[in-house]
């Protein structure tokens, strides 16, 4: 019993986010000093942040395909850098404001890497309960929080979805990390990376700070979580090949009665579950990233929805089974295959979770029906 999986888009991009992604990610982390580490400094100077930034805008212009190639090899190696964040989320917002200049100015910076945006977008148009935004009133003073931003990694900014008390409408506004990092309070997340909640009540904001409002502002987070979720599927994908092929390394080199416990029946179902349910996610994935490249993102995420519901379903049972499945040892943090299991199952509750999911699709069932 053998396996090697085969890359979303293999080539030298893979290739090379492969090797950039070999570190020792067990050493302690430097975030909380502000200080990036060695590896995402490297992968700023290599311009990933600019990567779907059209080339009018100061970026590579290459499509989905290249950043999903990146995005996936350096999932296959358990290391958690942002790179969804920060090299897919936050260029598609900024590029949605891009007529605003303080917007076009950090497009340019994110492909020398001089400027790193942190993004913190709420799920309210997926169904009720679920805005969580902060509020910014008639004389632009700010109240609510941040919650869950990804820190692994320090920021220069923080990109995020407020809404207006009186209308309700959606503002995306833009502040300097430096205004605001005194009401930080940082956290180690159960996957080790670091994470922060910002607390922004009282917070008073200029005009120039809010870079788009309306249903431009709803249009681009929605496009936003769209392409959050994909490449979010696109990591869990990732972390999933490489689990199963540890784990299959480990069946086959493991002994148990004097033979290995490749030979065990009942393990070999097990393994064949997992392999299944990783080919037919890598199918949809591969066939949402092909059809975005072709035709763009959706008006529309009721597809992306069900493909990142079904995505948290291999999330869980890859991970768990991985584990289960290597004993004791699957249970330590040295373990490459923990790791792999943590990143996975925490990236499948982001930009779009199982229960959010489920509540937009049944929202949008409701709808129909009436």
């Amino acid at each position: 019993m053998s396996f090697s999986s085969t890359p979303l888009f293999a080539g030298d991009l893979f290739d090379t986010a492969l090797r950039v992604a070999q570190e020792d990610v067990l050493k302690a982390s430097q975030t909380q000093e502000g200080v990036p580490s060695d590896n995402w400094r490297q992968m700023l100077n290599l311009g990933w942040q600019g990567v779907i930034v059209s080339e009018d805008d100061g970026g590579v212009g290459a499509s989905v395909q290249d950043l999903s190639a990146i995005v996936e090899a350096v999932a296959r190696q358990g290391n958690g850098a942002p790179l969804v964040d920060r090299c897919a989320v936050a260029p598609v917002l900024l590029s949605a404001a891009k007529e605003n200049a303080q917007a076009s100015k950090l497009l340019h910076k994110l492909l020398t890497g001089e400027v790193s945006v942190c993004t913190a977008l709420d799920a309210g148009e997926k169904g009720p309960g679920l805005v969580t935004a902060p509020w910014v009133g008639a004389d632009l003073s700010m109240q609510g929080h941040l919650l869950g931003i990804d820190l692994s990694e320090p920021a220069t900014h923080v990109l995020f979805r407020a809404r207006n008390v009186m209308s309700q409408e959606s503002m995306l506004v833009l502040l300097d990390w430096n205004d605001i990092s005194n009401r930080v309070n940082q956290f180690t997340g159960t996957d080790g990376r670091q994470y922060a909640d910002i607390n922004l009540s009282g917070l008073s904001i200029t005009s120039d700070s809010v870079l788009l409002k309306g249903a431009d502002a709803a249009y681009a987070v929605s496009q936003a979580r769209q392409m959050g979720a994909l490449l979010s599927c696109v990591q869990t994908v990732g972390a999933a090949a490489a689990m199963i092929e540890l784990t299959i390394e480990y069946l086959n080199t493991r002994q148990q009665f004097g033979v290995a416990l490749s030979s065990f029946q009942a393990l070999r179902h097990r393994t064949v579950e997992m392999y299944v349910a990783y080919e037919n996610a890598r199918g949809l994935v591969l066939n949402q990233i092909e059809h975005i490249d072709a035709h763009g993102l959706s008006e529309d995420p009721y597809k992306m929805t069900l493909i990142k519901l079904y995505v948290a379903g291999l999330a869980r049972l890859v991970s768990e089974s991985s584990i289960q499945l290597h004993g004791g040892m699957g249970m330590s943090w040295e373990t490459l295959v923990a790791r792999l299991a943590m990143q996975a199952t925490s990236g499948s509750l982001q930009y779009g979770g199982p229960s959010e999911c489920l509540d937009w699709l049944t929202a949008q069932t409701l709808t129909e029906s009436t």
